[in-house]
Formats: structure tokens, sequence, C-alpha cells
């Protein structure tokens, strides 16, 4: 299962490596006030989150303060680090990575990934960020009036500006393009329920010999692992506890059998390190843990798509944040040296799920939610091309968590299993279209 709403179809990669750069054609915004000793803010942000992890809303503006305090210049190749010594990239898209402690320094295109589109500019909370995904990302930290007319932001603005505090205008916020975004895993105060839902949901395989495809996922305000069986993946009995810590984890992704003892194996990317390490199952518990690969925090929806190559072995496809780039990679250790550039401009979705062969030809297929619009498409495979590319439904942006499940409903055509982000609600979709009228709930506090 790949994962953490929406843009034109077609870019360039050269707009791709001056994400950030792009300076609207208006008056720029007015600097705001001084900010607080540096030494205040350290004292009261260091070393409260974990990367990737939950973190507080004062904390997101704590941690781009320093940035200002300490007179952090833009720039596209430059580095700083945060309060806890890991460096972001020094310009807009970078700062705001630095602010919700992602893995890697996100683009404008790809923030969207770890994050939400808001209905509305009056649902902005501090922390929330405003993004023109085709040039420029800031943070909001409040409203200067109740009319909600003027936003305070933090930004890091253009060549030759430091890391800042400004102003927008709501006019300005609108005539230049700018949507409300809210990172996935902000911590909100006070939290209203204990259990804030599941995280990395993955189809693994059949576990437990019933010939259904099970699924694991990470209790987000615990960070302990759990194996839901199908067909429903109802609470209670059905979900079994089989680790815990996996909140380190940014990455989960079912890719079958790779040891050869016939028990589906899991592959993980660690948040901090960016290491790749592969799990046996059927409870992927540290003992079976063997590090395949390392600096795997440079791609995202990282997806298992099964056997491509037609050596038996399962492979996965993934994208290259920086550059959209989509690569295959062979198993069963996925090294750069098995890489091969299959596509580009995919850092367009949000969302990539293996959902095997929805087609009849035998080759397995996916489908991507379109970061922008929110549209569902298919490609097949071998390569997943353009050419192949079919738009099968539309406001796919409210759904979260999508996993491939294979046939629950015995028509033979693999179905999708996803969670409704405002609801926490279940739902499985039937294949091949995965349409709305096929949509059945069946699980509630996902």
């Amino acid at each position: 299962m790949s994962v953490f709403v929406r843009r034109p179809a077609v870019r360039s990669a050269l707009l791709a490596s001056v994400l950030g750069a792009v300076v609207l054609s208006v008056t720029v915004p007015s600097q705001a006030a001084p900010a607080p000793r540096a030494a205040t803010v350290k004292a009261a942000a260091a070393a409260t989150s974990t990367v990737g992890g939950e973190i507080g809303r004062t904390e997101m503006i704590q941690r781009v303060q320093y940035w200002i305090d300490k007179g952090v210049p833009y720039s596209q190749s430059g580095y700083y680090p945060d309060l806890q010594g890991r460096s972001y990239r020094t310009d807009c898209s970078g700062l705001v990575s630095m602010a919700w402690h992602l893995p890697t320094s996100a683009t404008t295109w790809t923030l969207p990934q770890y994050s939400t589109r808001l209905g509305s500019l009056d649902d902005l909370q501090p922390g929330d960020a405003l993004n023109n995904i085709d040039s420029h990302v800031v943070l909001f930290t409040g409203w200067t009036d109740s009319s909600h007319t003027t936003a305070n932001i933090m930004e890091h603005a253009r060549p030759g500006t430091n890391a800042r505090k400004a102003t927008y205008s709501r006019s300005y916020i609108n005539n230049g393009g700018f949507k409300p975004y809210r990172y996935n895993r902000v911590l909100e105060t006070p939290a209203t329920v204990p259990d804030k839902g599941m995280t990395n949901v993955t189809a693994v395989g059949d576990l437990n010999g019933d010939g259904i495809t099970d699924v694991i996922a990470v209790e987000t305000a615990t960070g302990d692992l759990y194996r839901y069986s199908g067909p429903n993946y109802t609470g209670g009995s059905a979900r079994v506890k089989i680790g815990y810590g996996w909140d380190s984890i940014s990455s989960i992704v079912g890719v079958g059998d790779l040891t050869g003892d016939g028990v589906p194996d899991i592959i993980a990317v660690d948040a901090e390190s960016g290491d790749l390490y592969r799990y046996s199952g059927p409870n992927y518990n540290g003992a079976t843990k063997v590090k395949i690969g390392s600096s795997w925090d440079s791609m995202s929806n990282v997806t298992a798509v099964g056997d491509l190559t037609g050596d038996g072995v399962p492979d996965i496809i993934a994208v290259e944040t920086k550059t959209g780039d989509l690569y295959r990679y062979s198993g069963p250790n996925y090294n750069g040296g098995s890489r091969v550039k299959i596509g580009s401009g995919w850092n367009v979705y949000s969302t990539i799920v293996g959902v095997g062969d929805l087609t009849g030809d035998g080759v397995a297929d996916i489908i991507a939610v379109d970061n922008e619009t929110g549209d569902l498409y298919r490609y097949s495979g071998p390569n997943y091309n353009g050419g192949t590319k079919v738009k099968i439904g539309t406001s796919w942006g409210s759904m979260i968590n999508m996993a491939g499940v294979g046939d629950l409903n015995g028509d033979k055509i693999p179905d999708l299993i996803a969670v409704e982000q405002s609801t926490q609600k279940l739902y499985r979709y039937s294949g091949p279209g995965f349409a709305g009228g096929s949509r059945v709930q069946i699980g509630t506090n996902w």
C-alpha cells in the first residue's frame, strides 16, 4: 500500500527543478516585526516531535522561528539544520517541510502527499500551509483580524531574502492561487479521542491460511502494529497486535514472499535514517528485520506491483520525490542496480496503489489519485505509461490509506479498501472501476 490532493496533468522536468523559487508577479507582502530570541524558542521546541511523527502547532511555528532568528538565507541548493540537527533545503517548500518535521525536503508539488486540502481559507489554523503548487508555499500562523482579511505567515520568499514573517491579504492569497492544506500528522490539543485512527494500512496477502488477503496497520496514537483479517477487517477478535514502535516507519509495502518460505513479507522505510528494511511474516517482528537499502527517504509512493520482469520475484515502483520520475525496482532486494526509469511527471499524484490485474491482460495495474483534482486514474503495466491512462473516478482526494486487497466479493475482480479521512470510516470498493455505487462501509475508527 502506498500512501498520506491536485494539479495540471503535464509539467516539465525543468519546472520541477525550480519549485519554490517562482515568485508571483504581485507586490511582495510586507515583513512583520522582529522575532523572539532564539534561545527561548530552542528551549521550548527542542526534541518535542520525531521525524515523520505527530507534531503540535506551536512546535511547527517555533521550528520556523528558529530559522528566522538564525537569519537563514533562501537557496534552492542550500541546506540548514533544524533544532535537532536534521538539515532541510532552504527554499519555500523546504521551510514548510522543516516546520512539519518531515523525513525529507518536499516540494510544492509533493507537500500535498503529506497533507489534506481544506475546504476553505477560513478553516486554516496555525501550522497549516498556503500552497500554490506551481510556485510558492508558506506557513500560516494566524489571521490578523476576526474577518479573516489578512493572514500572518512565515516564508522563504526568494533569492536575496532570509526566512521571515510577513502578511498576505486574502485577495493576494486568492489571486495568487494559494490553497489551504493541513499536515496529516498534526497533533491537535487537546486531543478529543485517544484513538486517532490507523496509518500505513497495507495489504500483505493471506497470513492466517483462510485464503483471504489480510492487512496490517499502525495505530497512530501508540505506534503499535496490528493485523486485521479479511474480508471485512473488523476490530475485536479480528484485530491482533503483532508489534510496537512502528511510528518510526514512514512507509510499509506488502511485497509477497521474498524469502521462499511461502509467507508474505513486507519492506519498510525508516523515517529517521531513510534505510529500507525487509521483515518476514507472519508477524514482522524485529528478529526478522534485515536492512536491504538506504536513501529511500528520497522516494515516495513506494508501491508493490507483483512480478513485472518475469523472473518470478515481486517488483516495486516508486517516485523520486525531487524529480517526479517513476522507477521500477526488482526484488528481492530492490537495490539501485535494478532501478529502471519508466516514467516522468509522477509527482502529480498523492497516492499510487497496486491493485492487481483489472484489464485481464495478466499484468498488474495501478491506480493513482491526482493531487490537484482528486480524480482517480488507472494505468496498465508493465510500464504504466501515459498511453494506458484511463480516468475511472472523481473526488478521491477525500480518501486515504487506500489498499488493493484482491477479490473480496467473489467476482474474481480485485477490490479496494480506503478510509474516508473526515469520518475515519473504512469502505470497500469493487473493481474494476471502484465506482461509488459499489462502496460498502465495513469499518469505523480507521
